[in-house]
């Protein structure tokens, strides 16, 4: 059974390390990772999925004011729990707090190649926007993608 919760600092190891195997490439440091969790509570919030005391999965979003697009930070789920709904369940655990604090879309960037996040965010009614060109590195574009808070 996936639980969910908000990280704690005691959690960053345990981030850090999953960003660099799901995300070997470009990952977050942990410092970023604690930058971003002390936001909790005022403009960012986060997700953990929890399985058998193990985090499997992560996410987490920004709003900076009421009014203007959310900025969806990072969403990751460990290979063998895909395809059970984890990440859409977080996603729309994010975009219901956006929403309460004033969000009025979400934007996002996702590789060009990872058909997969591109099809789960089609599904819960993401339109692709536009494209940033070395977003991630060198040859490694994003697609962005939007969806309106309703």
């Amino acid at each position: 059974m996936i639980t969910f919760r908000q990280p704690t600092a005691l959690d960053l190891p345990v981030l850090t390390s999953l960003e660099r195997t799901l995300f070997p490439d470009y990952p977050w440091s942990q410092a970023q990772f604690k930058e971003e969790i002390a936001g909790i509570g005022t403009s960012r919030q986060f997700c953990l999925a929890i399985s058998e005391g193990s985090v499997v999965g992560y996410a987490g979003i920004m709003v900076v004011a009421p009014g203007v697009p959310a900025d969806l930070l990072t969403i990751a789920v460990l290979p063998d729990f895909r395809g059970q709904g984890i990440a859409q369940s977080m996603l729309v655990k994010l975009e219901s707090w956006a929403k309460e604090v004033g969000a009025t879309e979400v934007i996002l960037e996702v590789d060009t190649k990872n058909e997969a996040a591109i099809r789960l965010y089609e599904l819960v009614s993401y339109e692709k926007i536009s494209t940033r060109a070395n977003y991630y590195a060198l040859g490694v574009d994003a697609l962005v993608m939007r969806k309106e808070l309703k």
